[in-house]
């Protein structure tokens, strides 16, 4: 007979996928800041402005992740997909930049985040 003790994983369990309000709301305010971000690299066409891209990403996803998972993907997901209609109505060489820099990110933060905290909290507690 199994002891509760012994089989009770690390963590809490995963939630189900789910879009809800305050994912939206963070996919547009990820495009806004993308948007922004995009204005600036195309006013000053430095070096900076493009690493800026980087942190604009990645800090405001790991501090939004540590609250919900889900609304760090609606912020990655609005700041790539900011991306396209500024490569057609703006400029090609950013848009195309900043879509394919946060989309790799993304790809990147959902292997770290999702796996491998998927995979810790699957240990089990002896």
């Amino acid at each position: 007979m199994p002891d509760d003790d012994i089989d009770q994983t690390v963590g809490r369990p995963e939630p189900e996928f789910k879009i809800d309000f305050v994912t939206i709301i963070w996919t547009i305010i990820g495009f806004i800041v993308s948007w922004t971000n995009m204005l600036i690299i195309l006013d000053s066409m430095e070096i900076w402005a493009y690493l800026s891209i980087i942190f604009t990403v990645i800090i405001p996803t790991v501090i939004i992740g540590l609250k919900n998972r889900y609304w760090s993907y609606g912020y990655m997901l609005g700041f790539s997909i900011a991306g396209i209609p500024f490569l057609f109505i703006m400029d090609p060489f950013i848009g195309g930049y900043t879509f394919a820099t946060s989309l790799f990110i993304f790809i990147i933060l959902w292997i770290i985040f999702w796996k491998t905290w998927r995979s810790l909290s699957s240990i089990k507690q002896v």
